[in-house]
């Protein structure tokens, strides 16, 4: 079950997968100890409750608030306080994000994971957007423990800051923690000179046997690698015990064993905290059948824990009504007209930073992405303005697809100029004939076909990596970077990206993302100017 973050944070979970109460779990008779680990991923920086639907009962759409890190600290501290065995607080990574990290550049989550009871964390990709120097000098002064096994950190600000790997030994029980990063990081984020140190499943080989022999009894994989890469970790690699996961922002129905692994994923935005339980006979050998796995919901019900709330009013206090992020040289034309019946400078300059992160051969937006509807003046550049435009945060996916596929889908957008299927591109130069016949499509027996090709494209040029152009190859594959409303969903009825597209890999970054991301490394965002990269005729 995939639970996806939008506009409202909407989760709709059954009563049978949550453990309200956390003592819960029942000891099985063959046990002869417990160890619990409780906790989160993919905060993104969402410290305060939010709006959710949330159904304990099935029923589904009553609206109800949910998370926050007060709620989620009294959660975490009732149940330390309940258990007498050891509890453990993980955090798979990406809680830097949003307009705590934009202000208090990560300090502010940072020590609210502390105060709150977190135990260890493995880094996110978002954790880096604002450089690993920022990062290093922010984690150099918490008491988490932060994992980074395979990243090269070697003469970075993170050298003194994040282990390899860590063991803690709980009443003579040793458990060995790891953690992984997503394959994606250079792309992804701002790594500067930290870099993945290796591949997943070696680093896992290496941390799995380098812990075992150092004695421990069981080997926790903190990861960021997303819920299907944590499935095929437990399939190739013996001996990890325990995958605590994140990036995919999934909340599992069931506890997952593969090859004896148990995995388990800790969602999003702190909406639910993920508890597993496991259980150990007399020689410290992991019983893996008993364990038991639950959520427990962070409803307005919970009472904050006074500490963090205190803390967290300290922080809220000082925010700004909105947040400078930098400046602008030029006007930013965002109403209708501009950006779905034509070329847009805005587009433009989105659309080429994400050319240059995912280094694809096309972008691809549906121009209904780029909202605002207004003119924003040459001026300051703010977090509300970004968010503003990236209303629905739909995340970038990367794909593989045939020239002959791209030309039915520029020429489906060729006959949606000014509506929002119109695709605003970067990578490739195009001439539209407006008044030559338009694309036909229909879904006949259920299946997208298309009834007429239509002839409003009349040429594609792709961009080669020296600057030049050549005329699209219907036979070559070409990458592509698109929204996961077209990839996807297929949205604007653009069926092409699902039916013929493949290596589909979610970036997990958003259009807001990567504004924010460019506006912080140089201070300034200017859209760039009309080059003629969609030109219309009617010759």
């Amino acid at each position: 079950m995939k639970i996806k973050a939008s506009h409202l944070f909407i989760i709709i979970i059954t009563c049978t997968l949550y453990c309200v109460n956390s003592n819960a779990a029942v000891f099985p008779k063959d046990a002869a100890r417990q160890i619990t680990f409780l906790g989160t991923a993919d905060l993104q920086g969402q410290l305060e409750p939010s709006l959710s639907s949330v159904s304990l009962d099935g029923s589904g759409n009553k609206i109800q608030v949910a998370g926050g890190i007060g709620r989620i600290a009294a959660v975490i501290k009732k149940t330390k306080l309940e258990n007498s065995h050891p509890v453990i607080v993980l955090t798979s990574g990406d809680d830097w994000m949003g307009r705590y990290l934009n202000t208090f550049h990560g300090k502010a989550i940072t020590s609210l994971l502390q105060v709150a009871g977190y135990d260890i964390m493995a880094l996110g990709n978002h954790e880096f957007d604002h450089g690993s120097g920022v990062l290093g000098e922010v984690l150099s002064q918490t008491e988490i423990t932060i994992l980074c096994s395979d990243l090269d950190i070697k003469d970075t600000a993170l050298e003194t800051t994040c282990l390899e790997s860590y063991i803690e030994e709980y009443d003579g029980l040793r458990v060995g923690y790891f953690s992984l990063m997503t394959p994606e990081f250079a792309y992804v984020t701002n790594g500067g000179n930290v870099s993945l140190s290796g591949s997943i499943f070696k680093v896992a080989e290496k941390m799995v046997s380098s812990l075992k022999m150092k004695g421990v009894d069981i080997v926790v994989a903190v990861t960021h690698i997303g819920i299907n890469l944590d499935r095929q970790l437990a399939a190739k690699v013996d001996g990890v015990d325990v995958i605590f996961g994140g990036h995919s922002h999934d909340y599992l129905e069931r506890l997952e064993n593969i090859n004896d692994t148990l995995i388990v994923n800790g969602g999003e935005k702190g909406t639910a905290l993920v508890r597993l339980d496991l259980y150990l006979d007399k020689e410290n050998k992991l019983i893996t059948d008993s364990a038991d796995y639950s959520l427990i919901p962070v409803l307005e019900s919970i009472s904050e824990d006074p500490i963090t709330a205190k803390q967290l009013k300290y922080y809220t206090d000082q925010l700004p009504g909105t947040v400078v992020l930098g400046i602008t040289d030029r006007e930013w034309h965002l109403d209708k007209h501009s950006v779905r019946s034509g070329e847009s400078s805005v587009a433009n300059m989105v659309n080429d930073l994400i050319l240059k992160k995912f280094q694809v051969d096309l972008v691809l937006n549906n121009s209904g992405a780029f909202r605002g509807n207004k003119l924003y003046p040459a001026g300051v550049v703010t977090d509300t303005m970004l968010h503003e435009i990236d209303e629905f945060e739909n995340d970038i996916y990367l794909l593989k697809i045939k020239g002959q596929h791209l030309q039915e889908i520029l020429e489906h957008s060729a006959s949606s100029i000014g509506q929002g299927g119109f695709l605003q591109i970067a990578g490739a130069r195009i001439e539209i004939n407006r008044d030559a016949n338009k694309q036909e499509i229909a879904q006949i027996n259920g299946q997208w076909q298309v009834l007429c090709p239509g002839q409003r494209i009349k040429s594609v040029q792709i961009q080669n990596n020296d600057g030049s152009y050549s005329i699209i190859d219907p036979d070559k594959i070409y990458s592509v970077a698109t929204s996961a409303f077209l990839a996807k969903y297929g949205g604007d009825k653009y069926f092409w990206f699902n039916a013929y597209g493949h290596e589909q890999i979610n970036t997990y970054t958003t259009l807001y993302s990567i504004m924010s991301m460019a506006i912080n490394n140089s201070k300034i965002l200017n859209p760039t100017p009309l080059d003629g990269r969609i030109l219309f005729t009617t010759l």
